[in-house]
């Protein structure tokens, strides 16, 4: 796919009301939970320096870097669904059902990414 035949994909896309609200709302949401889970996590590792980033029931804490991490932790979901709903948009005029499978797999991922923030915050308090 050309680059032209991509822009007037997603233009197209953006007309669609639906497409539109449902991709803002996707966005809107993920960036106000890294958001929330980075200041959270920041608070948090202030006294320390240290976050813990990764938790199994199985083996506890196993991972535990310094807080500039933090800043990864929150812009990698933030840039992978964006890239999602792009690529969702990107589609629209080929295969609608895959831009429909792509936004529902966006937005089941940050409902997913929210959970393991949740459990994140909690286990660094």
């Amino acid at each position: 796919m050309k680059l032209e035949e991509w822009k007037f994909s997603v233009s197209v896309a953006w007309e669609n009301s639906f497409l539109r609200w449902v991709g803002i709302s996707i966005f809107s949401l993920v960036v106000l939970v890294s958001a929330y889970a980075t200041f959270q996590l920041v608070r948090s590792s202030l006294s320390s320096g240290y976050v813990v980033t990764h938790y199994s029931v199985y083996l506890g804490i196993d991972q535990v870097l310094p807080s500039y991490w933090i800043s990864v932790l929150a812009l990698m979901p933030i840039a992978l669904i964006s890239g999602t709903i792009l690529c969702a948009y990107a589609l629209y005029r080929r295969d609608s059902i895959a831009t429909y499978a792509l936004l529902s797999l966006a937005g089941s991922s940050v409902f997913i990414w929210a959970y393991y923030l949740y459990h994140l915050t909690k286990i660094n308090f």
